[in-house]
């Protein structure tokens, strides 16, 4: 929009981006050029135009996602101080990102639908204390990167449990199948069957994992919030 910031967080933007910034008039603030973060071992610093802020809090959601919604937030003129920024960064949360919605066994809910979010999944399930198997119930649409998303995960899964997803974009469960070994992957008719049977087979010190698509999760959501309601 004319006169209003546009924050980009991607490090490669694209050309017609600045372009389509010009063309409108709108005030483009690119990482690394406008605005810039660094990351350490347990703590990550952030610089604007506006000064520097270091040492903060590592947040849950990945932290090229709270940069950009930092560097946001400074651009809109918001004021907000930054006693509050470093007491809410912890807090920040994403509905289906690494979401925990029960323990014994745990139940993490993760979109990641392509090799990059996987990767950075795989590495949240590496830093967790090891405890016992990983289940992985995964469903996703065949116009993915199906291949490349599922090598990402690969070394921290245990015992896969494939399902179709409904609609023509839907991959079937043997498409999966056909990326994973044999001897650690299951095919099963639809999300729920996969996801009751993954969670019939976790101990309590498992993860049950589910991903591969926003279709996947919400059909797990869905079903786990029908069951708190009949108080299962």
């Amino acid at each position: 929009r004319g006169g209003k910031p546009a924050v980009v967080g991607e490090p490669d933007m694209p050309a017609s981006i600045a372009a389509v910034a010009a063309e409108k008039g709108a005030l483009l603030l690119q990482r690394d050029r406008d605005w810039r973060y660094s990351q350490q071992p347990e703590s990550w610093a952030y610089r604007d135009a506006q000064g520097e802020l270091n040492d903060l809090p590592l947040p849950q959601v990945p932290l090229p996602n709270a940069a950009t919604a930092l560097a946001a937030l400074r651009a809109s003129g918001l004021k907000v101080s930054e006693a509050i920024i470093r007491n809410t960064l912890p807090l920040a949360i994403l509905p289906g990102r690494f979401q925990t919605v029960s323990e014994s066994p745990r139940v993490i809910l993760d979109v990641a639908h392509n090799p990059h979010a996987a990767s950075y999944l795989a590495s949240r399930l590496a830093q967790l204390p090891k405890r016992g198997r990983v289940h992985a119930v995964v469903g996703m649409l065949h116009d993915k990167d199906i291949a490349g998303t599922l090598a990402a995960l690969a070394p921290q899964i245990d015992s896969w449990y494939c399902a179709p997803l409904d609609g023509p974009r839907g991959a079937t469960a043997d498409e999966l199948m056909a990326h994973l070994p044999r001897d650690a992957a299951t095919a099963f008719a639809d999300v729920e069957s996969a996801w009751q049977a993954a969670r019939g087979q976790a101990e309590a010190q498992d993860i049950v994992l589910v991903c591969g698509s926003f279709h996947t999760v919400a059909q797990v959501m869905e079903s786990t919030e029908t069951e708190k309601g009949r108080g299962k």
